[in-house]
């Protein structure tokens, strides 16, 4: 009798494994790559954004690619904690907007759920793998991208929570991005520390904690108190360092496409597989997938150089291109009893989620082939044993419980246990001529570089000498049956507020789609010239509506200031536009 979580897993995959039901053609675009660096472009039609479905990379060439990177403008070079910090960063000229731009950047890259792996709290293998993380993992991630950016940061224990500290101008600043959050302090200019709000928790019963910006401003009942419940509780409040040793490990995304080998990433969950046991029921509302493909000429490529040898194996170039692939070098006899054994190494800078593998065995009669899943043995395999019988077998064998029992998994082996005959007028052999390894892959749908609408400049580029022949092909589709609404680009008022408390007013801007209208708008308030960051997450709303007024709350503005301020709309089928023109209005002296 299934469990009611049983049931409700087998609903939950079913859903993500559909199909997305998207209109628009499928289009590709495949490039050779010899050089590099190389740098190409792809135009992308349609009104929106396209919907990216898969990016391929392929070793078409006859040795290994280290390090393949690709990017598309600009952006997804998530390598290592300091290209990663260098591209959040971009354009930041001092710690508060480094700082800023970190929160930010996790902010939205992330859902709410813990992985296994206590490895995930490293941005890259946090963000290129899972995808999710709770608060922890939130934290320790924005301290390692502040430190590598040049940034002091901390790790705050608060009760029953994890949030950060940066600092800057001579002072800490409170940062949360996992409740998406910070406070403004007493003075509505800098934001508050979290000694600041351990004293003044009217500065946290004020502010809005978002769960999305395109959610009506209302926190549920209590929400504020829960969060003046964590922090004011001053006495459980500690600097954490425990994670110190992950964050300050070496992890990157360095790896070798060998001969062969193809690696697939998926927009959605194609093989509706996710990081977890099998009696977890919870599913990501949002990941994706991947694969890597490995199945070697082996009529081309001399295996020596990609496999493990741990007792009397060799490959037919040694034996002058006679038998199998892998093979028995010295063939078992009276003084040479045990078996010969060989792991084929699987590595991936994701984590590997199931997988496949499949291989044709060969034997002379009176020999054996036993296949591991792991180590290497002396006895029958995990997978299988080809003792019955002479000539070749192909088998495929799942390796998804493997797998998953021994996660994380970023490496596992295929073992062989090959057994020949030397003794007798006739020798033979066993061994193994051909293979196909598929591993299945959790990857975040964040970090798979994404074509845009318009001009996308792709630029690939690795680590190894010489020439290399590498295949790079873009899948997507377009959407040609939804236009963006138009951009707000005309205030009505104010020029200048004589009220704290001032509606701001815009011109309604209209949606190009028949049928289709303007069903809300989002309204961002900034000291900044360019409006790049809120004052306070509370002034950072949406109306949910089509309304074009807002009022600004109370407490949160100074009398004599200048303040900037935008909008962006949403139609109803979701379309979202740009954000308008950066409108401008500066208090009155006396303003109340």
């Amino acid at each position: 009798m299934r469990t009611l979580a049983s049931i409700i897993l087998v609903l939950l995959l079913s859903f993500s494994a559909a199909p997305p039901l998207f209109a628009g053609e499928l289009k590709t675009f495949s490039r050779e790559i010899t050089g590099q660096p190389e740098e190409y472009t792809i135009e992308v039609g349609g009104k929106l954004d396209p919907h990216n479905v898969e990016l391929a990379i392929e070793n078409l060439g006859d040795s290994p690619v280290k390090d393949p990177r690709l990017t598309v403008n600009g952006l997804y070079d998530w390598f290592d904690i300091h290209t990663m910090a260098a591209e959040i960063t971009r354009g930041c000229t001092t710690d508060e907007d480094k700082a800023l731009a970190i929160w930010e950047w996790i902010l939205w890259k992330r859902y709410q759920l813990s992985p296994f792996d206590l490895s995930a709290a490293h941005p890259v293998r946090g963000m290129n793998g899972f995808g999710y993380g709770i608060c922890g993992h939130s934290a320790y991630m924005l301290k390692a991208l502040c430190l590598a950016a040049g940034v002091q940061a901390r790790v705050q224990e608060i009760w029953g929570h994890t949030v950060n500290e940066a600092f800057w101008d001579g002072k800490w600043h409170f940062l949360d991005s996992n409740v998406k959050v910070y406070y403004l302090g007493r003075d509505n200019r800098t934001l508050a520390s979290l000694a600041e709000l351990e004293k003044e928790p009217w500065l946290i019963q004020r502010t809005i904690h978002p769960r999305d910006p395109w959610l009506k401003p209302i926190d549920p009942p209590g929400r504020n108190e829960e969060f003046v419940r964590y922090i004011v509780s001053a006495l459980d409040n500690y600097v954490d360092t425990s994670s110190d040793s992950v964050i300050f490990t070496n992890y990157s995304m360095a790896w070798n496409l060998k001969p062969g080998m193809k690696l697939l990433r998926w927009w959605e969950p194609r093989l509706a597989k996710f990081e977890g046991s099998d009696k977890r029921a919870i599913v990501p509302s949002r990941y994706a997938n991947g694969q890597i493909i490995w199945e070697p000429d082996l009529d081309k490529l001399d295996m020596k150089d990609y496999i493990e040898v741990v007792d009397n194996v060799t490959t037919k170039w040694s034996k002058g291109g006679k038998g199998p692939a892998i093979q028995v070098d010295y063939l078992q006899d009276d003084q040479n009893s045990r078996p010969s054994r060989v792991k084929l190494p699987l590595d991936s800078p994701w984590p590997a989620v199931g997988g496949r593998f499949s291989c044709t065995m060969v034997k002379d009669p009176g020999c054996a082939v036993s296949v591991f899943y792991g180590e290497p043995e002396w006895f029958d395999g995990n997978l299988y044993t080809y003792r019955w019988g002479s000539g070749r077998e192909t088998d495929t064998f799942d390796l998804d419980h493997f797998i998953r029992d021994s996660q994380p998994a970023y490496h596992y082996d295929i073992g062989f246990m090959l057994n020949g005959r030397g003794k007798g007028s006739v020798p033979r052999t066993a061994g193994v001529d051909w293979f196909r390894s598929e591993t299945d892959l959790q990857i975040s749908p964040h970090a798979i570089p994404a074509l845009k609408l318009g001009r996308n400049v792709i630029r690939y580029w690795d680590a190894s000498p010489g020439q290399r022949k590498v295949r790079i092909t873009f899948t997507w589709r377009e959407v040609d049956d939804n236009h963006a609404p138009s951009r707000v680009s005309e205030a009505v008022s104010p020029k200048e507020a004589k009220s704290l408390t001032p509606v701001l007013e815009w011109k309604a801007v209209a949606d190009p789609d028949p049928g289709d209208s303007v069903a809300d708008y989002q309204v961002m308030l900034s000291l900044r010239p360019d409006c790049r960051w809120p004052l306070s997450n509370t002034v950072y709303r949406n109306l949910g509506s089509g309304e074009t007024r807002w009022q600004v709350p109370a407490t949160f503005l100074n009398p004599g200031t200048t303040y900037y301020w935008k909008v962006r709309s949403r139609d109803s089928r979701g379309a979202i536009s740009d954000w308008g023109e950066i409108f401008s209005f500066t208090t009155s002296a006396k303003a109340k």
